[in-house]
């Protein structure tokens, strides 16, 4: 949680949202903002764990389209993973 926390510590709002679930996995999206800017990624998650299928920058807004935040390492932080691995 170390990355996690400094975001948050930066004044970073961090929210996970979890829809189409299935036997097979879910889509996670994975939001990061910070006053009126914010970015969104998505991540089609395997149900097992630290594995997903794909990825995907969804949107941004303001000062969020350049960003450079490593969000492979908030759901590393997330999941309590060393690396997300891709199937």
């Amino acid at each position: 949680m170390k990355y996690f926390e400094e975001l948050k510590n930066k004044g970073f709002e961090i929210k996970f949202r979890k829809e189409c679930e299935d036997g097979k996995g879910y889509d996670l999206y994975l939001t990061i903002s910070k006053g009126d800017s914010w970015l969104e990624i998505f991540y089609s998650m395997s149900n097992s764990k630290g594995y997903y299928f794909t990825s995907d920058s969804v949107d941004c807004y303001a000062e969020g389209c350049g960003w450079d935040i490593d969000h492979e390492q908030i759901l590393c932080d997330y999941f309590g993973v060393e690396e997300l691995k891709e199937i």
